[in-house]
């Protein structure tokens, strides 16, 4: 009990910091004694510091708030089917530098052998790394293999084992839209919000909840995410043969594809969503049959979930930006006129943002599994040591 209260005085710095300790103690409901004790080892063995001195806002005593360590790094890698993006962050996620390979196959051992190859060249020079986390299109139940991507066509891939295995690195996977969610209710949109819903539009479409502060995880893979919900059942058919589906509306192919057939030329994502900014009937008119969609899409999710605030990102939300009048009005259409007006919040990306969301679950893996006990107890040796005039124990905790 007293190690994971340790581990989540350090979640809660980490997330929230930097804290002072009585703000620490009244978030997790520790006596001052409590939190004493759970703290020392942790800045002791360096994971946690004090900051510079300042009033504590609670007592108005001089204090010196408690932060993370900003030596410690950390891994984001997503995958998508032509190439490898990878970031690495410090403790907070924020990103120290970005690097991309290009992924000439989608079979396991390319995508290996890459992300591989693509992590010990970047991190050439740093410090220790203490965590990768890798976010791709699939599922995992224990962080460690991949289950099924439908995307990459693979079932049972080991894909943590085998990398770790290159690259001598403690390594997680995780469905990308539940790491871009991680990332966003710990660091981005969502944080300090206890109950929100992501919706991401790109490639693919994407939806995860955050309720009462923990993100809902799907246990099961052959259960359909919301991108085949259904808006319209007499809508456009999506490639698995599924009529009016929110992946038929909303994702980048299927816009271009319609977009393509009204102008009697192939076009890019890119290319409609400029288009009609512009003005072009056409294009027009696609971005905002699909912005309604999303609207219906976003009004389905908050009633059956009650979940108020809505966030929407990924690679491809400028259609959220660009059609926000059909968007809003696709809203509204499917929701009763007394309800409360939803809180809609909008965040452009790349793929390097849900790199950064591979790196946000190496830091919590780092966080859940950190060895408060060998801290502790290292400490305590020190310090007996220390009476006897023995030197100190070198080094840092692995």
């Amino acid at each position: 009990m007293a190690v994971e209260s340790a581990r989540s005085v350090a979640r809660e710095v980490v997330k929230n910091g930097p804290l002072s300790r009585s703000e620490v103690a009244r978030r997790l409901d520790l006596s001052p004694a409590s939190l004493t004790r759970l703290t020392k080892p942790l800045v002791d063995s360096g994971l946690l510091i004090e900051g510079e001195p300042q009033a504590d806002p609670v007592h108005g005593r001089i204090a010196r708030p408690l932060d993370v360590s900003d030596e410690l790094r950390f891994v984001g890698v997503k995958v998508v089917l032509d190439a490898i993006y990878l970031v690495i962050t410090n403790a907070r996620a924020e990103i120290l530098i970005e690097r991309t390979a290009a992924l000439p196959a989608s079979d396991p051992d390319t995508v290996t052998s890459t992300i591989s190859e693509l992590i010990v060249a970047a991190t050439a020079g740093f410090p220790e790394i203490s965590g990768v986390g890798i976010a791709l299109g699939g599922h995992s139940l224990d962080g460690q293999v991949v289950n099924m991507s439908r995307s990459l066509d693979w079932t049972e891939v080991p894909l943590a084992e085998r990398v770790a295995a290159l690259t001598d690195l403690p390594v997680t996977v995780e469905n990308d839209v539940l790491a871009l969610t991680q990332a966003q209710h710990w660091f981005g949109m969502g944080r300090g919000t206890s109950d929100f819903a992501l919706i991401t539009v790109g490639v693919g479409v994407g939806c995860s909840l955050v309720m009462h502060d923990r993100v809902v995880r799907r246990e099961d893979p052959d259960t359909p995410t919301a991108g085949h919900f259904v808006i319209d059942r007499s809508g456009p058919m999506c490639s698995a043969g599924h009529r009016g589906c929110a992946i038929a509306y909303l994702s980048s192919g299927s816009i271009a594809q319609a977009a393509s057939f009204g102008l009697g030329r192939p076009v890019s994502y890119e290319d409609v969503l400029g288009l009609a900014s512009a003005g072009d009937v056409v294009a027009r008119r696609v971005v905002d049959e699909s912005a309604d969609a999303l609207g219906r899409l976003i009004a389905s999710v908050s009633m059956l979930t009650g979940i108020q605030e809505i966030l929407l990102s990924g690679e491809g939300i400028a259609l959220a930006e660009i059609g926000s009048d059909a968007m809003q009005s696709g809203i509204a259409r499917d929701r009763p006129e007394w309800a409360r007006p939803l809180a809609t919040r909008i965040e452009r990306m790349d793929f390097s943002e849900w790199a950064r969301g591979g790196a946000v679950v190496a830091i919590q893996r780092f966080l859940d599994n950190y060895p408060v006990e060998f801290a502790a107890a290292r400490n305590a040796a020190t310090a007996s040591l220390r009476d006897e005039s023995v030197p100190t124990l070198p080094g840092k905790i692995a």
